[in-house]
């Protein structure tokens, strides 16, 4: 009985987890609607950019991580400094974060973006994201970069 109620209970958080998510998302996703609509946006309803957003953000999740992975590891093997770790990753992270996302444009015909928006978004993103880059402990001395 214990077991099959410690499995639900972490069902539930799962859940939980993945409805705040998505709510943060569709929220930053509200917000940054009026400004990509300047940027060149054009999608059919709140709905639909909201649903592209989210979609956009899961499917280019992975490129993401493989990319802060890699600036990362350079880091840790102290192959660049951290002024080169951070530059590494906001390159991959816009790089990839504007894969997925014309991936997604492609084929959602709900939404239309231009390259300039797209990229516009993916180095907004990889900007917000670049002040961790090359901040964990260094894999051969232990100090912190």
């Amino acid at each position: 009985m214990d077991g099959g109620k410690k499995k639900r209970e972490t069902l539930l958080v799962f859940i939980v987890g993945i409805v705040l998510i998505l709510i943060v998302l569709s929220v930053f996703a509200l917000l940054s609607s009026s400004v990509m609509r300047l940027l060149g946006f054009a999608y059919e309803s709140t709905g639909s950019f909201i649903w592209y957003f989210i979609v956009a953000s899961v499917v280019s999740y992975p490129l993401n991580l493989a990319g802060e992975a890699l600036s990362e590891t350079l880091f840790n093997f102290e192959e660049m400094p951290r002024k080169m770790t951070v530059g590494l990753y906001v390159l991959f992270d816009a790089a990839t974060t504007f894969c997925g996302f014309s991936l997604v444009d492609y084929f959602m015909t709900s939404v239309s973006a231009n390259t300039f928006s797209l990229l516009v978004l993916a180095l907004v993103f990889a900007l917000l994201g670049a002040g961790d880059a090359g901040k964990k402990e260094s894999g051969k001395t232990g100090k912190k970069a």
